[in-house]
């Protein structure tokens, strides 16, 4: 095989590998993005609002264990019931989007719905094996978040949830190229080895006999 056939061969495994391990990479952080919490069944606890772009964060996100029910029928999903949740101390907060929340907790158990526990605002399924109360520290600056629940919760801090999020789709569309890159490259050194001469064989030379014929080797 000649030469520049095993290089390009040669390339474009290492370039199919390292697709593969940003895949992986990518599954990786995104399972880190949907399954990681900020705090775990937790009746309290003082959390950090980071607020990189000094414009005020998303916040933080509420569940409990369990599943959507409506059992008693009165169109407020059953998990809301009896949930006190008190912030106990906030950053300033941007007053442009904050909603006039002021950073205090409010229900809100759909992904993007109104602020309430109404069956017919929808649900937030992001989190298997949870359901979301609400939200709190909406439009925060940076600083300490401090809250009190009368029973336990899990809190996930939405704006970096969200930041791994993008950094795994990143990386999986990274991946995803460099796989096809990786497999064009091999495909083109299996053409380079089909119509490039091999480097071994030997060269055709052309002598003289002594009766003066040509003699080709």
């Amino acid at each position: 095989m000649h030469i520049v056939a095993k290089g390009t061969i040669g390339a474009g495994v290492l370039v199919l590998l390292a697709g593969i391990a940003m895949l992986v990479l990518a599954g990786s952080s995104f399972g880190d993005a949907t399954s990681s919490w900020d705090a775990e069944e937790s009746t309290g606890a003082t959390l950090y609002v980071l607020d990189e772009d000094r414009k005020g964060d998303i916040g933080f996100a509420f569940f409990v264990k369990g599943e959507y029910t409506d059992d008693d029928g009165d169109g407020v999903w059953d998990h809301c019931r009896g949930v006190e949740i008190t912030v106990t101390q906030n950053p300033g907060v941007n007053l442009d989007w904050d909603d006039g929340e002021g950073g205090e907790f409010y229900f809100q158990a759909s992904e993007e719905g109104e602020k309430s526990c109404d069956v017919e605002e929808g649900k937030d399924g992001n989190r298997p094996g949870f359901v979301k109360l609400g939200m709190a520290c909406v439009a925060c600056y940076e600083g300490d978040f401090e809250f009190e629940s009368n029973q336990p919760v899990w809190v996930v801090y939405v704006d970096e949830a969200l930041g791994s999020f993008f950094a795994s789709l990143g990386a999986g569309i990274g991946g995803g190229s460099c796989l096809c890159c990786g497999i064009v490259i091999m495909a083109f050194g299996l053409l380079l080895a089909l119509v490039v001469k091999d480097d071994d064989q030997p060269a055709t030379t052309i002598t003289y006999g002594e009766d003066g014929k040509v003699i080709v080797q």
